[in-house]
């Protein structure tokens, strides 16, 4: 396959404030059948399953917005993205606002469609609760993943006011329907007060490996963590899902989401940390929780486009990855 078949507008012939808005000024490529994509970028525009502030069902259309300062070159990693990979934006994952059920069947179907097609996902939401619908396809096509998840919460949550999905609990189910191990389930940046002192012995019975905000800024246990992340995935022989919720980072440098809790890292930190799993083999991603209407100066939504330019990067640094090699061994 030549490369690149898929690319972004060249800024100079048409400036990245003009044209309709796609993620990282892609192509816009909703059906995926005898294209040949690589990875295809999808929008969830829903949060249905929020528990304080609503808004992130706005996220998507933000972060479109927000991505056409992405460019295509990765220095820190050294990869041109799009001459490793062909990428595009396959639209928004059809919603329904007031049945997260009929939600939760179209996420899976249309990423398991996207599956089919020989692509990855990469999803922008959206609450945390498109999370386990994900993981279901993830699941089906690649096996059990190693997950890596930044966040300010453990989402173990169970029930809340009798409904048990919501998006504190994507972990909790994941782990109770078999997608996932909590061994192989490693959290980044947890931080904040709990409503029991028991709240955490699920983590500890499912042996759920986290990195508390305390810990991450001790560099020899945040060394430590990483390199634990790499021996779990068998030195990139296993697939790696990567789910960020912004509110692992410090509300002040991502104001735009709907729990914040002060005390998290910063943008930079969270780069910096997405870059160390350089050689893993990637199976897809997500960005979570972003809700506009609370962001200011376009901070949270600049930083989503930042994470998804991150995580294109690992793919393309690690180019034997591929749909058909990536299955859970």
């Amino acid at each position: 396959m030549s490369r690149p078949k898929y690319a972004p507008k060249n800024p100079l012939q048409s400036p990245r404030f003009g044209d309709v808005a796609t993620f990282n000024r892609l192509p816009y490529v909703p059906d995926l059948k005898g294209k040949e994509v690589d990875i295809a970028i999808l929008g969830v525009p829903f949060d249905g399953g929020t528990s304080f502030r609503p808004g992130s069902r706005f996220g998507p259309r933000a972060v479109r917005d927000a991505s056409v300062l992405c460019r295509n070159f990765n220095p820190s990693l050294g990869v041109h993205v799009y001459e490793s990979l062909n990428v595009v934006d396959g639209g928004d994952i059809s919603v329904n606002p007031l049945n997260l059920q009929a939600t939760f069947k179209n996420i899976e179907a249309h990423v398991r469609k996207v599956h089919q097609a020989g692509a990855r996902a990469i999803l922008v939401g959206g609450d945390h609760s498109i999370f386990l619908p994900e993981l279901r396809a993830i699941h089906a096509q690649f096996g059990k993943p190693i997950v890596v998840q930044f966040d300010a919460h453990t989402d173990t949550a169970d029930s809340a006011w009798g409904e048990k999905y919501h998006h504190g609990t994507p972990i909790r189910r994941a782990i109770e329907e078999g997608l996932i191990s909590g061994a192989d389930v490693f959290q980044i940046g947890i931080r904040g007060p709990l409503t029991a002192a028991d709240q955490e012995d699920y983590c500890r019975q499912q042996k759920i490996n986290i990195l508390d905000i305390e810990a991450f800024y001790d560099l020899k246990r945040r060394d430590q963590f990483f390199n634990a992340i790499h021996n779990r995935a068998k030195k990139g022989s296993r697939p790696v899902y990567i789910t960020f919720d912004v509110d692992g980072v410090d509300p002040a440098y991502a104001p735009g989401t709907g729990t914040p809790v002060v005390g998290g890292m910063t943008s930079l930190d969270a780069l910096q940390s997405l870059r160390k799993l350089q050689g893993l083999k990637i199976c897809g991603a997500n960005v979570v929780e972003i809700s506009p209407p609370y962001d200011h100066a376009e901070l949270t939504s600049l930083l989503g486009a930042a994470i998804v330019f991150e995580c294109l990067s690992l793919m393309a640094k690690n180019t034997s990855s591929s749909i058909t090699t990536l299955r859970s061994r």
